[in-house]
């Protein structure tokens, strides 16, 4: 049976760029958070060796996020050009959160 592979491709639209890293992002943050309660739990009795290797994977997971955002830096809106500063991304991505956290409330 031959194996074929489709190519993937990658979108146009900017906003649906960003709504995937930010997704990716969101999810990774999720994880480390489920993840932090695993070791938690694995902490106490037999298992203390498997909640450090848990809280190593977690560091691992962190820098994935923060990786994540970064890329979202470097898909920057049309708006604000390719010579934005980082520190105007970083408002606009702040605002982006809380509006999706409020959201999130209603």
């Amino acid at each position: 049976m031959p194996l074929t592979t489709d190519k993937t491709v990658l979108p146009t639209d900017e906003h649906t760029v960003r709504h995937g890293i930010d997704q990716l992002h969101a999810d990774a943050l999720d994880l480390a958070r489920r993840t932090k309660q695993l070791a938690t739990v694995l902490d106490h009795g037999d298992y203390s060796a498997a909640g450090g290797r848990v809280r190593t994977a977690i560091s691992h997971i962190w820098r994935a996020a923060e990786d994540l955002h970064s890329a979202f830096h470097t898909a920057p809106p049309r708006c604000a050009g390719p010579d934005a500063s980082l520190s105007r991304l970083c408002g606009r991505r702040m605002r982006y959160l809380a509006a999706r956290v409020a959201k999130r409330a209603e």
